[in-house]
């Protein structure tokens, strides 16, 4: 029975997302893990997919990068505890620093959050993600949530996508 009402839920949220247009980053977790990564590919409508990665230098460290349309992104994530950690770097050709975390709702379920300040047609501009992450095995997970700047008026852009830990 819970395996159908996790099917039905991701189901609503992909429909939710060929409807909706957006960017993305992919939703992450804050936890790093040295000489492990992580690759999230997201579906996005009208953007079509967006690839994230992360790979962690040491046991707090990670190298962290984006690439598709219309944001790409580089840069360093640093773990403070296994439920939040900074996140900061380049995008758009300015710098962006903000903060990643998470909280355990449910055996396999994480919800995942992240908020990015940075220079975005020369204004300063707040980007929000916040998600879930759906644990299949112990390398790979589905993903979903919402995301936009906050001067944006309308409703969040929705992601939906995997994840591959290596």
């Amino acid at each position: 029975m819970i395996k159908i009402k996790k099917i039905s839920i991701l189901g609503l949220i992909a429909i939710f997302t060929v409807t909706f247009s957006g960017v993305s980053f992919a939703l992450n977790s804050p936890v790093v893990v040295q000489d492990h990564g992580v690759i999230t590919g997201m579906i996005i409508s009208d953007n079509g997919l967006r690839l994230t990665g992360e790979y962690g230098l040491t046991s707090q460290l990670a190298l962290i990068g984006t690439a598709g349309d219309p944001i790409n992104r580089i840069g360093v994530k640093y773990e403070i505890d296994p439920n939040f950690a900074i996140v900061g770097g380049v995008t758009e050709d300015s710098p962006f620093i903000g903060i990643n975390g998470s909280r355990k709702l449910h055996k396999d379920i994480v919800g995942l959050y992240e908020f990015d300040l940075s220079m975005r047609r020369d204004d300063l501009s707040l980007l929000y993600e916040l998600g879930i992450k759906l644990n299949l095995d112990n390398n790979v997970d589905l993903r979903a949530g919402v995301i936009d700047f906050v001067e944006h008026s309308h409703f969040p852009s929705l992601e939906v996508g995997i994840g591959y830990k290596f």
